[in-house]
């Protein structure tokens, strides 16, 4: 069985994605700090597909403790969730938005390479779109525009990077999710 690791597991959009990944017959693992979430939502998805989620609380900076956890298990991919995500706060904190999702990412990618896992699926925004005038309708191929926030910058530049790494090693399989607030919840 292919086994993925989810950073973000705990938060909404990773915690939806477990329980179709289970549906799926994966086997998973999840990473995550539990700042923009709460365990409770793994216990929620333990419920719903009946058994256990493999959970470390762990900070994508932190190299150590993520290195342990990809020293643990062979993953054959990667759903990158992990990360701020506040539009608002990203205005009046963007150090802090550029660290951790810039520094998170970098540090898990190096981790994923150094352990053979090259496949990664990277939770992006729509917001890289920016403010198009006079378009209604989004497509992928609408042309990435000056972000509004440091939270769509991140989402931008990490899309940057992840290009940038395919390119230079033909070996990565990158996937870039867009989505707008995605809302919904499980029967």
């Amino acid at each position: 069985m292919k086994k993925i690791l989810v950073t973000g597991g705990a938060g909404y959009i990773g915690s939806h994605t477990l329980i179709e990944l289970d549906r799926a017959g994966y086997d998973f693992v999840v990473v995550d700090n539990l700042v923009n979430s709460q365990r409770e939502a793994l216990h929620r998805v333990e419920r719903i597909i009946g058994r256990n989620v493999p959970f470390y609380q762990v900070d994508l900076r932190d190299s150590a403790a993520l290195e342990e956890v990809l020293a643990e298990h062979k993953f054959y991919a990667c759903i990158h969730f992990a990360g701020l995500k506040a539009v608002g706060e990203s205005v009046a904190k963007p150090l802090e938005y550029y660290e951790n999702n810039m520094n998170g990412t970098f540090v898990l990618l190096a981790g994923l390479r150094k352990h053979g896992c090259r496949n990664i699926i990277f939770s992006s925004s729509a917001t890289v779109y920016g403010n198009p005038d006079g378009i209604v309708q989004y497509t992928e191929d609408l042309p990435k525009q000056r972000c509004t926030s440091p939270y769509g910058q991140t989402k931008s530049m990490l899309e940057e990077v992840l290009i940038d790494v395919q390119k230079a090693d033909p070996a990565w399989n990158v996937v870039i999710l867009r989505y707008f607030n995605p809302i919904g919840a499980h029967p």
